[in-house]
């Protein structure tokens, strides 16, 4: 548990009921804690009465008198009239449980109200409607031994279960099977409640081999709620750089923002790091390799660079976690799960919209990172539905995208533009204004910025890349992973966990702006 003191302030009240409170304890609280206090008076020889304020300490012992200023009670006191002295300020030390602790008293009550509801279940298959003053049979409950914590099933079972609740539990697997079996042939148990999966599979091999066939009900945990916490940091390795270190990328920047307030949320340390080469990313899967991270979790932004150091990290037991670009390289690679936009099916859903507005003629699919596989399926899916030509476009220096892309308009052929993230769209929506005729323009993103774009026309829509998504399920998907009880890469198999597109057109962008100014205003 957590100690701490905490200053609360006692008004200590003089006047008619001095006398039943002179000798008496009363409690004194804050909204998080209670200390005993008690109120002492001395009358002086003047005849005035000196009050005063005890607190109990550790051990049962009062501590030292505390006085007042005005804490006298004059002989000639006016009767019935309330009479205070000054505050005084005492410290009351409680004890504050942990986020740990409070968890664990949560998932306990959870499992006891689970067992009773088992109890309850059979007590309706036992009991005889002819006969419900007959008791239930025998019910043994396997505790797994390994588990500490997992035996509070068996409470709430007891709690409910109007027959004997047995509960069989050794810390030696062989013997867990030999009482098992000994129960069986002797006692005939009803029914068993196992507790895990390697209790489950032992009771079911007992049960085969018994002349009796009890029933079986089995809890699974797969998440390991009693673990505590890692130690070890968790890593997060990007591809680009954070708000700090680059002030236009902003996706990045929400998306290591989110990140740290995830992992705090969630209890774990997180060391996170950007790089702007593939080859520095994949030095830096190595640097969490050797520092002994419990999860890795990483974008696949070049998977085939990224392999062999995603290879070492699963060699030494580390799983991996991947999300945003290499959804189709997941898989292949071995990552436990990958959370990503759906990028293929975000630029088809583009390609629908620009339909719909009636475009036609070559579009351009601004590619800002052209490395990136995640850009190329967003290029892909745009390319598969728009009803025009799709030209993949990325400037040769970044640096001067702004101008290469002006350049790229003044040809004259370009009837659209479809920029990938938030940066490369104000870069265009710069490059229009600066033209007579702007070129219609579409981005992928959020920011203010992009939301008043959308709002005063310069720009068609947005389709959301939620970064804030990403990240957040990225860090519980690390946390799950270390936790998990079963091989996480056997059990989740590769899958992909990906975010339905959505356009964000002005009617949306007004409805945030909206929920934006109220969240300042407090309106």
């Amino acid at each position: 548990m957590q100690r701490s003191r905490i200053k609360g302030v006692m008004l200590v009240g003089l006047g008619v009921l001095i006398g039943s409170l002179t000798f008496g304890a009363v409690w004194a609280a804050t909204q998080i804690g209670t200390t005993d206090v008690r109120i002492t008076a001395e009358r002086l020889e003047d005849g005035r009465v000196e009050l005063g304020l005890q607190q109990l300490g550790g051990g049962g012992v009062w501590g030292e008198t505390q006085r007042p200023e005005n804490r006298f009670l004059a002989p000639d006191a006016e009767v019935g009239a309330l009479h205070q002295s000054e505050p005084i300020t005492i410290e009351i030390e409680v004890e504050v449980a942990s986020r740990e602790e409070r968890a664990a008293t949560v998932y306990y009550d959870y499992l006891v109200d689970a067992g009773a509801s088992i109890g309850e279940r059979y007590n309706a298959r036992f009991t005889d409607p002819d006969h419900p003053e007959l008791v239930p049979g025998r019910f043994l409950c396997v505790i797994d031994p390994n588990d500490e914590g997992i035996e509070a099933l068996c409470d709430g079972l007891e709690s409910t279960y109007r027959g004997p609740v047995v509960r069989v539990e050794h810390d030696d697997w062989d013997d867990l099977r030999s009482e098992l079996r000994a129960r069986m042939a002797v006692q005939a148990p009803v029914a068993m409640l196992t507790t895990s999966v390697p209790t489950t599979i032992l009771a079911l091999e007992v049960r085969e081999q018994a002349r009796n066939r009890p029933w079986v009900t089995y809890w699974i945990e797969l998440l390991d709620q009693h673990l505590a916490p890692s130690v070890a940091p968790f890593c997060q390795v990007t591809h680009s750089g954070t708000l700090f270190e680059n002030e236009d990328d902003f996706f990045w920047g929400l998306s290591s923002e989110i990140s740290a307030a995830a992992a705090a949320q969630l209890g774990v340390s997180l060391d996170f790091s950007s790089h702007s080469e593939v080859a520095g990313q994949a030095a830096a899967i190595r640097e969490c390799v050797a520092s002994g991270a419990s999860v890795i979790t990483t974008t696949l932004v070049e998977s085939e660079v990224l392999l062999p150091a995603i290879e070492e990290a699963l060699a030494a037991d580390i799983p991996v976690v991947s999300f945003n670009s290499g959804v189709n390289a997941a898989d292949e690679i071995g990552t436990v799960l990958h959370i990503a936009l759906d990028d293929h099916e975000a630029g088809r859903i583009a390609g629908e919209e620009f339909n719909r507005r009636k475009i036609r003629g070559t579009a351009l699919c601004v590619i800002h990172e052209p490395n990136n596989v995640g850009l190329h399926e967003r290029c892909e899916g745009f390319k598969e539905t728009y009803r025009g030509d799709v030209e993949r476009w990325s400037a040769e220096d970044p640096a001067a995208a702004r101008s290469e892309l002006a350049a790229r308009l003044d040809e004259g052929d370009v009837r659209a533009t479809l920029t990938l993230s938030v940066h490369s769209a104000w870069d265009a929506r710069i490059v229009n204004n600066r033209r007579a005729e702007p070129v219609p323009l579409a981005a992928f993103g959020f920011s203010v910025g992009l939301a008043r774009g959308v709002l005063d026309g310069s720009v068609m829509f947005t389709i959301l890349d939620h970064p804030e998504l990403q990240a957040y399920m990225s860090a519980v998907a690390a946390v799950m992973t270390e936790r998990w009880r079963l091989d996480p890469v056997t059990y989740f198999n590769g899958m992909s966990l990906l975010i339905r597109p959505q356009i964000a057109d002005a009617d949306y962008m007004q409805r945030v702006v909206d929920a934006m100014y109220a969240e300042r205003t407090g309106e």
